[in-house]
């Protein structure tokens, strides 16, 4: 989830955007309204307001006559997605994953050598990953090997989430008032179609790492709830960003 420093900074970049004309906004928003509405006159009235509730974009931008969604992320913030390990798994089932590869997930998530979390003490997280390195590999191969996959991860992960009908964004802004990039949907797809990260050793799908929240090693289990939570990261977000950015047209 943002920081309240993210959310502050989304507070700064919507009070920026709302009610100027597109000739008096600072160049870098220039640049993010451009890219999601192509050909903008000097003297079109750019409207921007927060999305509510816990759905993939952040703010929206309305510019003649049409709106735009925009996830925002800002400084380090790298996590896209967060959710039970339970529903996620069963997604991944229904898409095709096999039962070996879920079973991976679950055994990386709760450390403990269980697929439930219900062993007294947890594995310290390099002996883990020694332990489930070919199981890893395995996983890693079926999670990537059909992009087909991919691109329905991608739409959970990063458009979407968890709602069929929630407003899906399009696109992804990492920076601030001042300097950012912004990747479109249409090049954030055609990144993922011709990008490999078979070079990635961790769980892995897509540029999309997975993590349990929390893993309570050699301590008390404070709140089961974020042990069950998984997070779904995008390593190096804001580099990776710039270059889809700056590699794809928009």
């Amino acid at each position: 989830m943002p920081t309240n420093d993210g959310f502050y900074k989304e507070d700064v970049l919507i009070a920026h955007l709302h009610h100027q004309t597109f000739g008096k906004l600072p160049n870098n928003l220039k640049n993010l309204v451009r890219p999601l509405f192509g050909l903008v006159e000097d003297n079109d009235l750019i409207l921007c307001s927060k999305v509510e509730g816990y759905i993939k974009p952040d703010f929206c931008i309305e510019c003649q006559g049409k709106k735009k969604y925009v996830s925002m992320k800002t400084g380090s913030a790298n996590i896209l997605h967060q959710e039970d390990v339970g529903t996620f798994t069963t997604f991944l089932r229904q898409i095709g994953i096999s039962q070996e590869t879920v079973e991976t997930i679950l055994l990386y998530q709760y450390g403990d050598g269980t697929l439930d979390g219900s062993a007294a003490e947890r594995i310290e997280y390099n002996e883990l990953r020694v332990m489930l390195k070919d199981r890893i590999k395995r996983a890693n191969k079926e999670l990537n090997e059909d992009k087909e996959i991919l691109k329905k991860v991608i739409r959970r992960c990063i458009y979407f989430g968890t709602q069929e009908n929630a407003i899906p964004i399009d696109a992804l802004y990492f920076g601030t008032v001042e300097f950012g990039y912004v990747a479109t949907v249409r090049q954030l797809e055609r990144h993922f179609k011709v990008h490999k990260w078979d070079w990635m050793e961790n769980l892995h799908i897509g540029p999309l790492q997975l993590r349990p929240h929390a893993r309570y090693y050699g301590k008390e289990i404070k709140n089961p709830k974020r042990r069950q939570r998984l997070e779904i990261y995008w390593a190096n977000l804001g580099r990776d960003i710039e270059f889809i950015s700056l590699r794809y047209d928009y």
